[in-house]
């Protein structure tokens, strides 16, 4: 098809990586009229690439297969014919509804991107080796064998009902990470719990507890998760570990959230080796697995590629791109430039319990106000998991469509 614009992806390696880039390009497929090419390195490849039009670039052989990715990604304006408009998609993101090619429309200044799902304190341990991340792991694997040894049967057993249970833990989350906005909720849950002679208490209109069996019961009566307060002292009489009955968070002995993994490291890396002061370590960074870029984003993508490739060489990071992304970002004072909408990349991360799928509503989770309806849904974990119910929407999507007819 002749047109200015086009998507580009980038996979080589392991099986899997061609397999998702297969999923992916059926979707996108379905759902565009524009281009897409594919860049690879097909001697590390086992499978062959199911698609026309595809770049083939040797990669240095001193980088494994994940650095392989990433050298080919931020080297994409050196590889791809720059007289097109291109949108950059990683391999798990999927186009899943009519009017993906509207993201073009989405371009602003010399390289766009959209946000991620959290900001640079919490992504910085996953960015560089400052042991922060190992730390928090190790007090929550600890926190866990308590849980495990003081309060069985925390979650129901019923897999059959393992989505509802991650939708009560994910208006949890909502609720008591938000306790000021939320008081009139927590304020009334209390008083049922401990003063009212009722015996349930109606969280929602799908969710009541029953103070008498102390369990937590959706619409069906099914018991979807079982009270653990009655477990709480024991673990902290046996541990340094305290549970703060408002916020429903763990701490640790310094009053530190258990499950906060945040810290200062990745800014003053960067500081350290570029030169490059962030100063706002709440800054939400962008993400790197969707952007358009062009003929004006050279400059931008060669200092990405350069700082990059001098991270793989440095032990004090990690094999990672978002972190050297945010210093390009700071670096042209992009910082402030406005972002793709969420919809061109909404994050579906498995582990996020705030993360709801409504067949009316859409998709939402804590990074949204309302529900939406994404072009493109960026998977991140369990990406092909059956039985979850952001998977099975996907699946749903082209489950009795045909394939397009594909033209060389």
């Amino acid at each position: 098809m002749s047109s200015q614009n086009r998507y580009v992806f980038v996979a080589c390696g392991d099986d899997v990586h061609i397999e998702t880039l297969h999923f992916s390009l059926r979707y996108l497929k379905h759902f565009s009229r524009f281009d897409i090419v594919v860049v690879t390195d097909r001697l590390r490849n086992n499978l062959e690439i199911e698609h026309n039009n595809v770049i083939d670039i040797e990669t240095p052989a001193h980088l494994n297969n994940h650095e392989a990715s990433i050298y080919l990604k931020t080297s994409l304006h050196k590889i791809v014919d720059l007289d097109f408009n291109y949108c950059y998609l990683d391999t798990d993101v999927i186009a899943i509804r009519e009017g993906v090619d509207k993201i073009f429309s989405q371009q602003t200044g010399p390289i766009s991107f959209a946000s991620d799902h959290c900001n640079l304190q919490k992504f910085s341990p996953y960015a560089v080796n400052c042991g922060c991340l190992d730390k928090a792991l190790e007090k929550q694997r600890q926190l866990e064998d308590l849980q495990e040894k003081y309060m069985p049967n925390s979650d129901s057993e019923g897999p059959d009902i393992k989505e509802t249970t991650r939708e009560l833990k994910g208006l949890f989350k909502n609720v008591y990470g938000h306790p000021f906005s939320n008081f009139p909720l927590i304020a009334k849950s209390l008083f049922v719990k401990y003063v009212s002679p009722s015996r349930y208490f109606q969280f929602t209109e799908k969710f009541r507890y029953d103070k008498q069996e102390r369990v937590w019961l959706d619409d069906q009566d099914n018991i979807i998760l079982y009270d653990t307060s009655m477990y709480f002292k024991k673990i902290e009489e046996n541990s340094t570990f305290k549970f703060n009955r408002v916020t429903r968070q763990w701490m640790d002995e310094s009053g530190k959230k258990i499950y906060n993994t945040e810290c200062d490291h990745l800014r003053e890396a960067i500081k350290s080796k570029f030169t490059v002061d962030i100063s706002n370590g709440k800054w939400r960074h962008w993400s790197g697995g969707v952007f358009l870029f062009n003929k004006s984003s050279e400059d931008f993508l060669n200092a990405w590629h350069d700082s990059t490739m001098a991270i793989l060489k440095d032990q004090a990071w990690k094999t990672r791109d978002q972190g050297t992304l945010a210093l390009c970002t700071w670096k042209f004072n992009l910082q402030n430039q406005k972002r793709l909408d969420q919809e061109f990349n909404f994050i579906a991360d498995y582990y996020d319990y705030s993360l709801q799928f409504d067949p009316k509503e859409g998709y939402s989770n804590q990074n949204t106000k309302a529900s939406t309806s994404p072009y493109f849904i960026h998977v991140y974990h369990e990406f092909g998991s059956k039985g979850w119910s952001i998977w099975d929407s996907i699946l749903d999507v082209l489950s009795e469509k045909p394939d397009p007819v594909e033209t060389v």
